[in-house]
């Protein structure tokens, strides 16, 4: 079996050799051996887990997760069903994107055949680009409602330092408390969990999704069919079955 040094690795990798340096010291990818001189020596497996921690963080998964992923006894399922999603989701980008590359030709052509245009297919290049920027409108409102919180708080609380009212910062807590928890349900609202298991996704109760422990794309919850407890796939609630 083929072996490798920090720096071969590194190289093969397209990373940099702090990038495995740092990746040993938080205990996300170990070397197999060491030698008295303190070279690491990685071998092909080592190579390939390194392959997948990089699909991963290219997912949004930070290492954290990760480690804890491939440390799991379930972490098989766990990284198949992620796999799986992201595939769907990439096969889903690239069949809306052929969608609309047939709509704008379609419209294209309407434009110099025609003085006209057909409602129609204007009509349809709307509600493609709509649904595509669904999701990412949900994501820019929590952005921009958390970004209206910070302000408000600081404010409150320059206001209460300055005058000594800390009624008002209190107050203002209370209101970010209320926001915070209406944009919190507001996304559960939008999106659901598949099982690693038994593959059911499901909609948990809104405080179990609160409280759960989670990672961009996964959340710590118990299946109700099967009653297993792990890190459950995040997925669009509109375009799954609902147990």
């Amino acid at each position: 079996m083929s072996t490798y040094t920090t720096g071969e690795l590194a190289k093969s990798a397209g990373v940099s050799v702090r990038t495995l340096q740092y990746y040993d010291q938080k205990d996300v990818l170990k070397p197999t051996a060491t030698t008295d001189g303190g070279r690491r020596i990685y071998t092909e497996t080592d190579a390939e887990t390194l392959k997948l921690i990089l699909l991963l963080k290219s997912m949004g998964l930070k290492l954290a997760a990760i480690r804890k992923i491939l440390a799991s006894d379930n972490a098989q399922p766990i990284l198949e069903l992620l796999l799986a999603e992201q595939a769907k989701r990439l096969t889903h980008d690239r069949d809306q994107a052929t969608a609309q590359l047939r709509t704008v030709t379609a419209v294209q052509k309407s434009l110099t055949g025609a003085a006209g245009v057909a409602l129609k297919s204007i009509k349809d290049m709307d509600r493609l680009m709509n649904n595509r920027q669904a999701l990412k409108r949900v994501h820019g409102q929590l952005i921009i409602g958390g970004l209206l919180m910070d302000v408000l708080e600081v404010a409150g609380l320059v206001y209460a330092w300055v005058t000594g009212n800390w009624w008002v910062f209190a107050g203002v807590m209370a209101i970010a408390i209320v926001v915070a928890a209406g944009l919190s349900h507001h996304y559960f609202q939008r999106v659901a969990y598949t099982c690693p298991h038994c593959h059911t996704t499901f909609k948990p109760r809104f405080w179990q999704e609160f409280w759960a422990g989670h990672s961009p794309r996964t959340r710590r919850l118990t299946c109700p069919h099967c009653g297993q407890t792990d890190y459950c796939i995040e997925v669009f609630a509109e375009s799954s079955e609902l147990s």
